[in-house]
């Protein structure tokens, strides 16, 4: 059975944008939250009423102006009738309990200005580049920080989108009536809406962008079908922001996407909504899916003419089985592509300040599994290969053998005090990390570890850690230790001071 991914945290509003042009929108309150509020509605076309016995000066002036029409009374629940929305900006916590109970009497939606727990919707943070417009929400908990939001986007979505958004809205129903499938049009605005393309149609004026887009629709309509195609994508270590451009863009738009356990939702979540997530994960101990189906559902996918991404934790070819899968597909005649990403022993070693090779002291690195295809295949590793405290070794998938692993490096002649650091949780919000010596893991160090995946590492450059350094400051370590580490750090340009025992 599939591994289901974890459940996401529960949206506290529906996000919708409402359509009032020429509907009664009705305000209470003569405030300055109500002005703000006004001036909004009154952009989105409304017949906005407000009712006050009296009025801030904002609002007096879009009165005069004739955009809102101002109801000279004290409130009265009829005068709700026929309203879409009513918002209530008077901050009189009686008149809000009168204004509440006639909007619910009548169906209709209210919003209490700054009290959310009163709102049946709610007013977002926007960044406005009309036709495009960008909510920003964060239910009510934080609006400065919606606020602060938006002003970050304010410099990410220049200007030139509201002219490439008129410009693809002058084209929609020629694109609609060329391309009759809803994927072509998807592919269509995929290739004409993103990248290059889109930066350079947002430099033109409108008419020259809009006459760009139909240049590229009549040779997107000549062209033969895009067949379909699988790209095997590593997802990093866990943190979204380790994610290659390319990866981005392969996982935004894609068709169908088949992903490890290990990908986080943060990542998952960057696919488009209609986009099939399929969980395709292997976790040992754990129920897992059958190599062979996810090779039949990624050439099945393909097949259809479908966009497929295979989203691998850490990188395709590094333990990932993606030299497997790219094989099955090739012998399939399925276009492929190979998106890497940054492996969980180069994301972990950065993570820990922890040099893989290091001038003077490791000469070479060396990447390893605990799992092999067989029992007898892990057995048959080369240990006397391995125990070289001068290669960084990373032993990918060894939480449960750490011990193990750490008794046959010494027996096969590594040295005892040979530095070892585990990290679990990589480049997660959770990440731990352990340090100890060879020795100290084979005598079962490690086991205080958790359930998280881990990797380990072996040899003298994990001496230059900082991890390391703050168990060299506790403990008295050998001579060789301490020789090391030092040598670690001054080829760093770096003095440390260690005790030596002996």
């Amino acid at each position: 059975m599939p591994n289901p991914p974890s459940p996401p945290e529960a949206l506290p509003y529906l996000p919708v944008f409402l359509d009032v042009r020429g509907r009664k929108v009705v305000l209470v309150g003569g405030t300055e939250a109500t002005a703000s509020k006004a001036r909004l509605t009154v952009r989105a076309g409304a017949a906005a009423v407000v009712v006050a016995e009296s009025l801030c000066p904002d609002l007096a002036a879009l009165v005069r102006e004739g955009s809102v029409v101002w109801h000279r009374d004290s409130f009265r629940p009829e005068l709700l009738d026929g309203a879409a929305i009513v918002i209530d900006g008077s901050g009189d916590a009686a008149l809000t309990a009168e204004v509440r109970a006639a909007a619910e009497a009548r169906g209709i939606p209210c919003n209490v200005v700054d009290v959310p727990e009163q709102c049946d919707f709610i007013v977002p943070a926007i960044l406005d580049r009309a036709p495009v417009v960008v909510a920003v929400s964060t239910g009510g908990a934080a609006p400065a920080l919606a606020r602060t939001i938006r002003q970050r986007l304010e410099t990410a979505i220049p200007a030139g989108y509201g002219r490439l958004a008129r410009a693809a809205q002058a084209c929609r129903q020629r694109v609609k009536d060329a391309l009759p499938t809803a994927r072509a049009r998807q592919r269509f605005w995929d290739g004409v809406l993103t990248g290059d393309r889109a930066d350079t149609l947002m430099a033109l004026p409108e008419a020259e962008a809009v006459a760009a887009i139909e240049a590229e629709l009549a040779r997107f309509a000549a062209a033969p079908a895009e067949e379909g195609s699988v790209t095997l994508v590593g997802a990093g270590p866990g943190d979204p922001g380790l994610l290659t451009l390319h990866a981005a863009k392969a996982i935004e738009t894609a068709d169908v996407i088949l992903h490890d356990a290990l990908v986080p939702a943060a990542i998952l979540g960057l696919a488009r909504r209609e986009t099939r997530l399929v969980p395709v994960g292997k976790r040992k101990g754990r129920p897992s899916v059958a190599q062979a189906f996810t090779n039949r559902m990624m050439a099945a996918c393909a097949a259809r003419g479908l966009r497929v991404v295979r989203l691998k934790a850490g990188d395709p070819f590094v333990f990932g089985r993606g030299g497997e899968e790219a094989d099955y597909l090739r012998a399939k005649g399925i276009p492929v592509r190979v998106l890497p990403g940054i492996t969980a022993a180069v994301g972990a070693a950065a993570e820990m300040g922890l040099p893989l090779t290091h001038r003077g002291v490791a000469r070479s690195v060396r990447f390893v599994t605990a799992q092999c295809r067989t029992e007898a295949e892990t057995a048959a590793m080369d240990w006397r290969a391995l125990a070289d405290a001068a290669t960084t070794l990373a032993v990918y998938m060894g939480r449960d053998r750490m011990a193990a692993i750490a008794r046959r490096l010494v027996a096969a002649g590594l040295p005892g005090d040979t530095p070892m650091a585990v990290a679990e949780n990589a480049c997660r919000p959770d990440a731990a990390h352990h340090f100890g010596t060879a020795a100290g893991f084979a005598a079962g160090g490690g086991e205080a570890m958790g359930s998280g995946p881990a990797i380990l590492f072996v040899g003298d450059a994990v001496g230059a850690a900082p991890g390391w350094q703050a168990v060299c400051a506790q403990v008295t370590v050998s001579p060789r230790a301490a020789k090391m580490a030092r040598a670690a750090r001054v080829a760093s340009g770096v003095g440390v001071g260690v005790a030596a025992s002996g």
